[in-house]
This record gives structure tokens, C-alpha cells and sequence, in this order.
């Protein structure tokens, strides 16, 4: 089967693999109808997540039919989640999949379990009974497909935000996991939602399609861009949806004493030195998501997806063939694409 194959340090290639077939009992192998390049496979690209192996498959953002495994899924159409999580430790019994003691990733390399990823023709899913959703009757695959990944990202980051009326939040990145958080922030109707970027083509997006109040800070320094458009009453809430020390910092000195910051986005080896005595006597609130709780959150996701309070594909701006996705990778790290949907 066609898939596409880490080549070695920034590079990837679209080349024939083996069909991948049941491994052990509760598999599922699934025939991929819809995929995407997510910003955690340029981190694979770049060394900020080690341990891909040559020619491994990358992906984990995918819809499709069960074509073998367990016979109720066999034939019906799943969303797969990215994170693999076993269903029976005592984080999955108390509904904390991010931290199941088992947990690993699809096509995210070998420290997270060296599983081959959705960006094939097929993929092979562990314990399908709890990493695949059936897709509800009335939403496409493309409706469905980010609720396995990002869009469940911003359900998870907006829930331990605990957002309320009278927040202002500021969340840093107005790339696919910005948007989605900010999606998901707005249903709980806080007083203003500031989405803070460096890239102006970003932010005019943020704008012009999802109609959020969008903050250029490709000229000035963010904490001086949220005081000016909050007259100085800053931010009661901050999210990092980049991962980068730079933007944790920055949200440090958006946010009023006695606020939160929950950090979203991915990390690896990079430290910080907090300002301990700073952030006491702020009385800032440091939250680390760590992964998405995406089985914890779909179903939420997919409900707000069909009652019509949020539209997932107005992100997609480029839908090519599995064959193309060379030229998707390219168009996504340039940032000539938002979201780039594959197609086997």
C-alpha cells in the first residue's frame, strides 16, 4: 500500500509499505478515507520529537471503514484517535486517557510506542473498542476528522482552562490548535477571546474566517498589543498553543495576578527557568495539559460539530491526493496552508 514514510531528518516521501494486519486481539485495521498533516509531524521532521525510525509511517489524524478486527466496527465508519490508550488501568477507569500508564501514539515514532500512522492507505489500530469512535450518522469525514486530534486538543485545553463570563482569554497561536481551542473557549461565552499572533496572514484568517478578535504581533511585544486592547486590564486566562519557551513567557506577562496559563503545546527538551518568587507572588496558576484526553472529549466535540455551533472544515485550506503529500508538507511548514487534508 501506498503511505507516507519518514525519509530522514526533514524530509518525508510517499512510498509502498506492507498492509498492516491484526497484530493482537481488539485490533482494528482500518481503510483511510481522510487524513491530515498536523504540526506534531514537523515536530517528528525537526528532532523536537525523537526516536522516528526511516521509512516509518507518519500520521495520526484519520477517518475511515474497519475493514478486520472486532465485528461490531467491522464495515462501519470510525474517527481514530491519535493517542492510544489501553481502556483498563485505573487513569482510563477514572476517564484520564492522556495518562493511561500503557499510553502511546500513532505514527509519532518510537517513545511513543513505534506504531506506523494514518497517513496510508490502511492503518492498524491497538484496542480499537476504545481508540475508534463510529462517526455519526449526518457529519462527513471531514466534519469528523480533526475531533480524533486537534479539535479535541481545544475541547481538552478550554475545559482545564476553566473558563468563565468574565474571563479574557488570550491564546497564543493562531495556527490549527489556536483556532480550535478558541472554538472551543467560545461556548463558554467568556467576555473577550484575543487570539495573539506574529504571522499577519494568521492572524488575518483568525479573522476573516472565523471572525475571532485576532492580535498582530509581529511589530510589538504581545504583553504591550493586550494591554493596549484591553485598556490595561490584561488577561485573565492565557493558552500556549505554540510550544515554545518564548510564548510561555509572553503569557506571563499578559496576564493579571491571580490568573491561569495552561501550556497546550508541544514539548520536548527545552527548559525555562521559572521566576519562582515572581510567580507566587502573582499567584499565577501553571497548568501542563500534556497529551489531548481525546476519548474523554470527542463526543463533545462531535456534538457541537452537529448541532451547528462550530464548523471544524473552514480550516482546511488545501484537500490533495495521498500521492501529493510531499507538496503538502511543503505548503503546511511554509505556512501557505492552514490545514491540509489527504486523500488515499
Amino acid at each position: 500500500m501506498k503511505a507516507v514514510v519518514y525519509g530522514g531528518p526533514g524530509t518525508v516521501r510517499v512510498d509502498d509499505v506492507p498492509e498492516p494486519k491484526i497484530d493482537a486481539p481488539g485490533d482494528a485495521v482500518v481503510k483511510v478515507s481522510r487524513t491530515a498533516i498536523c504540526g506534531s509531524d514537523l515536530h517528528l521532521l525537526h528532532g523536537k520529537t525523537p526516536g522516528m525510525r526511516d521509512g516509518g509511517v507518519i500520521g495520526h489524524e484519520f477517518v475511515g471503514v474497519v475493514t478486520d478486527g472486532p465485528e461490531r466496527f467491522v464495515g462501519h465508519r470510525v474517527l481514530g484517535s491519535f493517542l492510544i490508550a489501553c481502556g483498563s488501568c485505573d487513569f482510563c477507569s477514572r476517564q484520564k486517557f492522556n495518562f493511561c500508564r500503557n499510553r502511546r501514539a500513532l505514527g509519532l515514532g518510537a517513545l511513543t510506542g513505534d506504531l506506523d500512522g494514518a497517513q496510508a492507505e490502511y492503518v492498524r489500530v491497538p484496542d480499537a473498542a476504545v481508540n475508534l469512535k463510529p462517526v455519526p450518522d449526518g457529519l462527513d469525514d471531514e466534519q469528523a476528522l480533526f475531533a480524533g486530534d486537534i479539535l479535541a486538543t481545544g475541547f481538552y485545553a478550554a475545559r482545564i482552562c476553566e473558563i468563565a463570563p468574565d474571563d479574557i482569554v488570550a491564546i497564543f497561536g493562531a495556527g490549527p490548535v489556536g483556532l480550535f481551542t478558541a472554538l472551543a473557549a467560545r461556548r463558554f461565552s467568556p467576555e473577550r477571546i484575543l487570539l495573539i499572533d506574529q504571522d499577519p496572514e494568521r492572524v488575518r484568517f483568525a479573522r476573516d474566517v472565523y471572525d475571532f478578535e485576532a492580535l498582530d504581533t509581529s511589530e510589538m511585544a504581545p504583553e504591550a498589543v493586550v494591554a493596549g486592547a484591553t485598556d490595561g486590564r490584561m488577561a485573565t486566562v492565557a493558552v500556549d498553543a505554540v510550544g515554545a519557551v518564548g510564548v510561555v513567557k509572553s503569557a506571563m506577562k499578559v496576564v493579571r495576578d491571580g490568573s491561569r496559563i495552561a501550556v497546550v503545546g508541544v514539548y520536548g527538551s527545552e527548559r525555562y527557568e521559572l521566576p519562582m518568587g515572581v510567580a507566587w507572588v502573582r499567584g499565577i496558576d501553571l497548568r501542563f495539559s500534556g497529551m489531548a484526553n481525546v476519548q474523554a472529549t470527542w463526543d463533545e466535540a462531535l456534538d457541537a460539530i452537529a448541532s451547528d455551533e462550530l464548523d471544524p472544515t473552514r480550516a482546511i485550506t488545501h484537500r490533495l491526493s495521498l500521492d501529493d503529500a510531499v507538496a503538502g508538507y511543503e505548503l503546511f511548514e511554509s505556512r501557505q496552508a492552514m490545514k491540509v487534508v489527504l486523500q488515499p
